[in-house]
């Protein structure tokens, strides 16, 4: 049983090396996000038998603002243009057969997820 403990430790150092060698030579940094928004965060508020509506607004900590669109979720056009909510703001928007994308660089559309 020492055994195989020890061949285990053996097995896991050397599997570790490289990744502290790697690490070693190129010290880690996080550079900031380079998006022009922040990432938003949505909630039910009133709910109807058709839809409900949902208050949007940018995810604690964010320091920029959020840009979010609403598109037809059956047939995925886009529905108006697009709005910018400034930090420490709500937006409400009625969702029947709609669904909310964000932007973090005016390029990648994604969907938002409404808990």
């Amino acid at each position: 049983m020492a055994h195989n403990r020890r061949a285990a430790l053996l097995i896991g150092a050397a599997l570790l090396l490289p990744a502290a060698a790697l690490t070693a030579a190129m010290p880690l940094t996080l550079s900031p996000p380079t998006g022009k928004y922040c990432t938003p965060i949505a909630f039910r508020d009133r709910i109807v038998g058709v839809g409900y509506q949902a208050v949007v607004r940018a995810a604690p900590g964010c320091t920029r603002p959020v840009k979010v669109r609403k598109e037809n979720a059956l047939s995925g056009s886009v529905i108006g243009q697009p709005n910018v909510i400034p930090v420490g703001q709500v937006m409400r928007v009625w969702l029947f057969t709609h669904r909310l994308t964000y932007t973090l660089d005016d390029r990648t559309w994604r969907r938002l997820g409404v808990r």
